[in-house]
């Protein structure tokens, strides 16, 4: 048998500890004499799924990140409407969500991110008509720009950015195969050097100045080719070899130097095979899930996307993948459940505490009793905590485990409270009373630094905002609209509330963002909810659950960067009227809440906590190497 030496020109080191694991030991192989292992480090290649499209469809553009994609326009010919489509999808790393439609149907390509996007040509109605139109996409909406100067259907390559994008090849009918080529400059098109022969379904990536082209084929009823080829601005020159023919695939990567091919055509159904490009030479790589020709597909080289397509008989595909090549594994956002609180509760907001130090109090339980009862949270068990000093629900509040606040809320006679109660980690005390009474308004902040915004006074809905220092309010900024139902994480001065039900009936995705004396719009939520537990700060902060105004309870998952909102990972959990504990968004616990179809009542409260942790840092790990 050939020692290893002799095969890669390398001996296996003899360690006493594994070396820094970092991309300078990749491919190493050593001998850990501690642990009596083999291990080696080596990247992790794999395609796995990702959220699912909203329109299942092919010859669809893509472009972008693995976070913020774009998918738009396409074909569908098998599910119900069928035809050329103008729906636009933007990805973000979890879920697809629906962007501004296309001016007019069609399929087609494109390039550039998810806020600066160019859709070119494409097969337009009646199919299978050449088009040149070309529209930009700010990240809302797409506006006409300048022509084609060769109409191509939905068969042409194109890569670069908004300002700097490259055409090329294509058909201009099902029998005519094109070798023309253009150059975009963020307004119009100019013709430049022509492909040294016709191209036809093939994929290119990269900068208009260093471009690579995979694939294709070079007139009707050819078989796929195995060509690649370089352009530099001027001039085309070939490229090596690939393992395998492809066409109608897709290609992620930003230069000619690191690419990935993947999908494509193959009878019956579509390909699942791709192939990397380290700048001198071609490898197979990861298989993806589903085989798939026509299919959209962005990213950078070792962080791709792949949606949609067709593997005939199964037009139309929904299915997403995403691509991973790296060294280090990343641990992923997840929930988890933790210890149950010992006492069902739900309509309790007083968002105190942090994922290992949490306080809860009030709220109502499955008999339909108004509590007076607290419980706190160490990370693993409840334990019981002082009484507050009138049983209350839907009340407000903030601070830590040991020096929290309550304030406002509603008494088991439904009479509205403007009383506030300060906790020092074992017993609750009365303090000053709020401006206005308050029942299912919300609070943030500290003991002595903290606020009241929104809520039912017993006649009205209001828009007052109140602060506390620990012993007595003042006014604040009012609200923009009036609400309850609300969520609020933060600080007195830079706090962040919205999502509840506006004059107390109607649902709303709006978030406002407060300064210590006014509120100013933030980034609207993606979802109509109200009554959401939620923690973290202005800046970063996670919501979870709620009601969508239907009556039924929520599990969906949403998280802020200070900008906007992206959808993540769901509780396991589908409840409203809950409560939220956590210093900013990278970790924090949920818990309780009801999932009753009327929306509030006391069926079906639960006393689940789910703890979040936020996607950790890479890790890189090394494999051991055992035989078989």
């Amino acid at each position: 048998m050939a020692e290893y030496e002799s095969i890669h020109g390398t001996r296996v080191r003899y360690l006493s500890s594994d070396p820094t694991l970092n991309s300078a030991a990749e491919g190493q192989v050593w001998y850990n004499s501690t642990s009596g292992t083999n291990k080696a480090l080596v990247q992790i290649k794999a395609w796995s799924s990702g959220g699912s499209l909203l329109l299942g469809r092919y010859e669809l553009g893509g472009v972008g990140t693995q976070t913020a994609g774009l998918a738009f326009g396409g074909n569908r010919a098998v599910n119900s409407p069928t035809g050329i489509k103008t729906e636009t999808e933007e990805y973000n790393g979890y879920n697809w969500e629906s962007g501004g439609a296309l001016p007019a149907a069609k399929a087609t390509q494109g390039f550039g991110v998810q806020t600066a996007a160019v859709a070119v040509g494409g097969t337009i109605a009646p199919n299978p008509t050449a088009g040149a139109t070309t529209e930009e996409y700010n990240g809302t909406s797409w506006t006409s720009s300048g022509a084609l100067n060769t109409a191509t259907v939905a068969a042409a390559a194109s890569t670069g950015i908004e300002s700097a994008g490259l055409r090329a090849g294509g058909g201009s009918n099902p029998s005519t195969r094109l070798n023309a080529v253009e150059e975009y400059n963020g307004s119009g098109w100019t013709s430049v050097t022509s492909l040294p022969a016709t191209r036809f379904q093939f994929q290119g990536t990269g900068p208009q100045t260093a471009s690579f082209f995979t694939g294709g084929n070079t007139a009707p009823g050819t078989t796929e080719t195995t060509d690649s080829f370089n352009y530099d601005g001027t001039n085309w020159t070939a490229g090596p070899t690939m393992p395998f023919g492809i066409r109608l695939h897709s290609v992620s990567g930003n230069s000619n130097t690191a690419n990935l091919s993947f999908g494509g055509e193959q009878a019956p159904g579509g390909r699942n095979l791709s192939v990397f490009f380290d700048g001198s030479s071609f490898t197979s790589d990861a298989t993806l899930g589903t085989g798939r020709e026509s299919l959209g597909g962005f990213g950078a080289s070792k962080t791709a996307i792949a949606c949609g397509g067709n593997n005939a008989p199964s037009y139309d595909l929904t299915n997403t993948e995403e691509y991973t090549s790296s060294i280090n594994v990343a641990s992923p956002g997840a929930w988890a459940s933790a210890n149950n609180m010992n006492v069902a509760r739900f309509n309790f907001r007083t968002d105190v505490g942090t994922q290992t130090a949490t306080l809860v109090a009030g709220g109502g339980d499955p008999a339909g009793n108004i509590l007076d009862t607290s419980e706190e949270y160490d990370g693993t068990n409840w334990t019981s905590g002082g009484n507050i000093p009138t049983a209350l629900s839907g009340m407000g509040g903030g601070g830590t485990q040991t020096a929290a606040f309550a304030s406002g809320g509603n008494n088991p006679s439904d009479t509205r409270q403007s009383q506030t109660s300060n906790y020092n980690g074992s017993s609750w005390t009365t303090s000053g009373s709020m401006p206005f009474a308050s029942g299912q308004g919300t609070g943030w902040g500290t003991q002595t630094a903290g606020a009241h915004v929104g809520g039912y006074t017993g006649s009205t809905w209001v828009t007052t905002t109140a602060e506390y220092d620990g012993s007595s309010w003042t006014g604040g900024g009012a609200y923009p609209v009036a609400i309850g139902y609300n969520f609020a994480v933060g600080t007195q001065t830079a706090g962040l509330s919205g999502m509840g039900l506006e004059n107390g009936g109607t649902p709303n995705t709006n978030v406002n963002e407060y300064n210590g004396s006014s509120w100013t719009a933030g980034g609207s939520n993606n979802t109509n909810r109200h009554s959401s537990g939620a923690f973290g700060i202005q800046t970063s902060a996670i919501y979870s659950g709620g009601s969508p105004g239907t009556g039924s309870q929520g599990s969906a998952v949403e998280e802020y960067n200070g900008t906007g909102w992206t959808s993540i990972t769901s509780t396991s959990t589908s409840a409203a009227y809950r409560m939220g504990g956590g210093a900013n968004s990278g970790s924090g616990i949920i818990m309780g809440g009801n999932s009753s179809p009327s929306g509030s009542g006391p069926n079906n409260t639960t006393n689940v906590a789910e703890e979040w942790t936020n996607p950790s840092g890479a890790v890189t790990t090394a494999s051991t190497l055992t035989t078989s």
